[in-house]
Order: C-alpha cells, then sequence, then structure tokens
C-alpha cells in the first residue's frame, strides 16, 4: 500500500487557521479514492511561500521522506509547497532523491515539467502581486492615504482615508510642548506613565517612542505628519530568500518623498520649529567616550520588577523600567565594575568549588540513571511487538515458500516490513539518547582560572578588550545563567542582594533533557552574603 504524507500550509497570519484542516480534508478524500494509507501530516502556519528555512513543517516532511517514512507528498497545489521555482526545484529534487514522489489534489503526481511551468507562474504571480502592492501604496501615498500601520494621533477607515483622534492628538501636543520647553524624552514618558495615560501600543510609553531616530524618521518628535506632511518612501523592505524574514534598508533622508496634507496637522508650526533647533543642538553636542562593552550584559536583571540592568554615565547600572518608564521603584544605581568583580568572586570560589562541582556531578548522573531508567520502560514494549511482527514475517515467508502467494499476504508482508522498519528506527533513537557522561575532575580547576586571569584583565579597564580576553569573556559568561541584583533599601550605599543563578553544563559535553541549565544557583548554601555597594 502507497504510504501517503500530507502537506498543509496558509501563508498569513490573517487568514483562517481552518486553512490547514480544509487542505489536510481535501487531501485525505483525494488520497482515500486512491487506496493509500495517511502516515502523517506536516503543516506551517503564517508561512511565506518564498522561502524554506522558516518553515519547520516542510522540513520535517523532506527529513523524513529520506528516512524512508513515506512514498508520497501530498498537497493541495504546488504552490502550497513553494511560491518560488528555485525552492520548488529544491524540494521536488530532494523527494525524487529519496525514493518520493510529489502529488497534488489539482494535478496529480508532479513532474519535472510541472515544477518547471508552475514555479514560473507562482513566481511571476508573486512579483506581479509586489508590484500592484507598491503601486497601490505609491498611489495612496500620493493622495495623501494611510500606506501602512495606524499613526498615534489618527485614525484611519477602509480606503486609506485618515482622521484627527482629538484624545491622542492632545498627548502628543503635550509631548512636543514638553520637549520644547527642555523636557527630555525619559522625562516626558515617566510622566505620561505616571499620569497612566496608554502608549501607542496600549502599554507603557518609552523614550525611544517618543525620541525615536531622525535619520530613520521614527519617534514622535520627527514625524512630519504631525505638521500636515506625509513621509514616504523611507524604507524598502525585502525579504532574505534563506529565511523568509523581512529586512529594511533605510533610504538617506534627502531622498524621501513628501506630500502635504494640512487639514491632518497637530502641531503648530511655532512649536515644530522649536524642537527642530533643540534636536539640532544635541546632534552637535560632543559624543561620549565609548564605553566599555559590559562583561554580563543581558543577564543583569532588577530583582524589584524583573526587568534588565543597563550601564549609564560613569560605569553605573539602573534598571531599564525605571530609567525609560519611571514603572520601577528601584532607584539604586550600583557600579558596574564592583557587580562584576562579585559575580567572578561568586564564580571562582562557591560555584566552580569541588563541592559546588561535585553535587551538580550528582545531579546529573542521577538525572541521566533516571532517563535510562525511563528509556528502558519504553524500550520493553516496542521490543516486545519488534519480536511479533518479525514472528508474523518469518511464518509470512514460509506461507511463500510453500507456493501460497495471494494479493493480500503481499500487502500484509509490506506493511509488516514498513511497520519493523519504523519500529528499528524509534528503538536506535532510544538507545542514542542514553548516553553516559563522565566530567574530568580538572576541568573546572580550569574554568576557575580562566574566571582569576578574567578578573585580572579587567582591573586594567583599557577601552576595547583585546581578541584574547573577548574569548576568555565568552567562557567565562556562558557560565552565567542570570544575576539578579536586589536593593534591600533605596538609600544611597544602602545593601544589596546579588544573587548569581550559574550553570555548570558548559563543563559536560552533553547533559540529560530534565536537568535544568542552571542547575548551580548561588542561593541556599550558596548564597554569597549580601554587600553593600
Amino acid at each position: 500500500m502507497t504510504r501517503c504524507a500530507i502537506y498543509a500550509r496558509y501563508s498569513s497570519d490573517r487568514q483562517n487557521e481552518r486553512s490547514i484542516a480544509d487542505q489536510s480534508n481535501a487531501c485525505q478524500q483525494f488520497a482515500k479514492e486512491r487506496g493509500w494509507e495517511i502516515v502523517h501530516i506536516f503543516s506551517d502556519r503564517a508561512k511565506s511561500g518564498t522561502a524554506i528555512a522558516n518553515r519547520p513543517g516542510l522540513l520535517d516532511a523532506i527529513s523524513a521522506s529520506e528516512r524512508g517514512a513515506f512514498d508520497v507528498l501530498l498537497a493541495e497545489d504546488v504552490d502550497r509547497v513553494a511560491r518560488d521555482l528555485e525552492f520548488q526545484a529544491h524540494v521536488f529534487n530532494r523527494l525524487m532523491a529519496a525514493g518520493a514522489e510529489l502529488w497534488t489534489t489539482r494535478t496529480g503526481r508532479v513532474d519535472l515539467v510541472h515544477v518547471a511551468i508552475n514555479g514560473f507562474m507562482a513566481e511571476d504571480y508573486i512579483r506581479n502581486l509586489s508590484a500592484k502592492t507598491k503601486r497601490g501604496m505609491r498611489s495612496n501615498a500620493e493622495k495623501g492615504l494611510a500606506t501602512g500601520a495606524r499613526l498615534y494621533g489618527y485614525r484611519s477607515h477602509p480606503g486609506g482615508r485618515t482622521e484627527i483622534n482629538e484624545e491622542e492628538a492632545e498627548i502628543v501636543r503635550r509631548i512636543f510642548r514638553g520637549y520644547a520647553d527642555g523636557d527630555t524624552p525619559r522625562e516626558i514618558a515617566k510622566a505620561l506613565n505616571t499620569d497612566g495615560v496608554p502608549g501607542p501600543r496600549g502599554g507603557s510609553w518609552n523614550t525611544s517612542t517618543i525620541g525615536g531616530s531622525r535619520h530613520r524618521g521614527n519617534g514622535i518628535l520627527n514625524t512630519e505628519f504631525y505638521i500636515g506632511v506625509k513621509v514616504w518612501g523611507r524604507d524598502e523592505v525585502r525579504k532574505d530568500r534563506n529565511t523568509g524574514r523581512r529586512q529594511h534598508r533605510y533610504v538617506p533622508p534627502e531622498q524621501w518623498k513628501r506630500t502635504p496634507v494640512p487639514h491632518l496637522r497637530i502641531v503648530d508650526d511655532e512649536t515644530w520649529a522649536a524642537v527642530r533647533a533643540r534636536k539640532d543642538r544635541a546632534n552637535l553636542a560632543p559624543q561620549s567616550a565609548q564605553r566599555r562593552p559590559s562583561l554580563f550584559g543581558g543577564l543583569l536583571k532588577c530583582g524589584i520588577c524583573g526587568g534588565s540592568y543597563t550601564t549609564y554615565t560613569t560605569g553605573k547600572l539602573v534598571c531599564m523600567n525605571q530609567r525609560e518608564r519611571g514603572t520601577c521603584t528601584n532607584h539604586r544605581t550600583p557600579k558596574r565594575a564592583d557587580v562584576e568583580a562579585r559575580v567572578l568572586e561568586v564564580l571562582r570560589e562557591q560555584m566552580l568549588s569541588p563541592e559546588a562541582t561535585a553535587a551538580y556531578v550528582r545531579s546529573y548522573q542521577r538525572a541521566a540513571s533516571e532517563r535510562r531508567a525511563n528509556a528502558a520502560a519504553r524500550l520493553a514494549p516496542l521490543a516486545k511487538r519488534l519480536a511479533e511482527v518479525q514472528r508474523r514475517i518469518d511464518r509470512g515467508v514460509d506461507a511463500i515458500l510453500r507456493g501460497v502467494s495471494t494479493t493480500a499476504l503481499e500487502q500484509a508482508m509490506t506493511q509488516l516490513e514498513a511497520e519493523k522498519a519504523a519500529i528499528e528506527e524509534q528503538l536506535a533513537q532510544e538507545r542514542e539518547q542514553s548516553p553516559t557522561i563522565e566530567l574530568h575532575p580538572r576541568t573546572a580547576e580550569a574554568y576557575a582560572a580562566l574566571v582569576a586571569e578574567l578578573q585580572a584583565t579587567l582591573a586594567q579597564r583599557a577601552a576595547e578588550p583585546t581578541a584574547a580576553e573577548r574569548r576568555l569573556r565568552e567562557a567565562v559568561r556562558g557560565l552565567v545563567y542570570r544575576v539578579v541584583i536586589t536593593p534591600l533599601t533605596q538609600e544611597r550605599g544602602g545593601p544589596i542582594d546579588i544573587v548569581v543563578e550559574g550553570t555548570l553544563s558548559k563543563l559536560l559535553a552533553e547533559r540529560p533533557e530534565n536537568v535544568r541549565l542552571g542547575a548551580v544557583v548561588a542561593g541556599g548554601g550558596l548564597e554569597p552574603p549580601t554587600c553593600g555597594l
């Protein structure tokens, strides 16, 4: 019996998820009419057909074909598999090399001629659609109509007609007046959050939403639409051929196109000019010296709100939610150098101590033993079923040797051979997932030496780390899962609790799935003493 796998896809999160079920039902009916056995259904939801790498369902189908899991891959149409001549040919060739065929409910068996013709038509359709979409957006832009996402301060209607949202427009004027009067974007964002004003997406306000980038023309203070000028053509969007992700290429400001829309003005010329003058002065201000890269950037978390710490001013750390949004009560700003030194001390003296590494290895070996025991429990019924299948195959072979050969017997033998191959593959995978890993006794000592070496290099505080130091940083950073910094008081110089959550998985080539990355935590018996920073 022909083994059939089904592939279904829809391209946009705006489409109905029912599309997958509808495609699958049509394919199942098609296969049933031909007496095929459905062995698997692969699908990709809200994935474009112009790339492959971003579609796990299709990649799984190709891998399954190379394992001999099915004979036919069935889809509603070839453009469900790919909307690109190159990628259609790629999938077709991979299936053919694996001994599988590509079928669709519309055309039946797909051959090389179908791939060439359908691939060209699908690719031509995408290009024409893109050209028509761009032409429509250009036409709307020239008429002053909406061409994209809703802009704060306005509401859009079908067809692109836009009108002022007076409630939001007043917030826009408040932002412009505040900046013209000397407030910073950060201060404005904090004030709006304090007053409970929802941000453009319904959440809190932050600095970048207000200040934005003048080069890209985003951010409220850079948006010319507020003075009745629609700016378009600021960037070009293309899709990566491999990943399908959108890529932006920003156009220089002097090449932007502008269309007057005076009826949509929110900010007066005087306020706009004051804002532009202040921004020009800020752009002419000397830039601060280059900061030394943070050793644990992205890993430092606020113990009060859970937000990230960032470096500002003279090497001090500050909670991002407090600084950018004003939504956190943590006003403490510990020195980054002191935090880094404390974390390195915890790594070297506690997490990499013989007692900690021994505890981690015991935890690892216990989890590995549990997994092997669970694997044995899963293997037993598989082995039993394999023996039964093999006995039935042997009886079938004996019958054939005696001259008993019927269509039913041949079909039964084919199914038994397929089941045997599937069980043997599953058994092999289970056995491969039960490794026994040992920790070299000197590995933890070697990492402790690396930490000590890094402590010595950090004391130099060069503006730019050397290549050797960068490699050293990466090795040590890999031992840290997260660093939680919690001020015990808000008084300057008061005690701050630093908890280092680390992982010793770096010391092992592999680890069982049920061993958490942060298996060793600087808490409990390993908790560092509270220190004032």
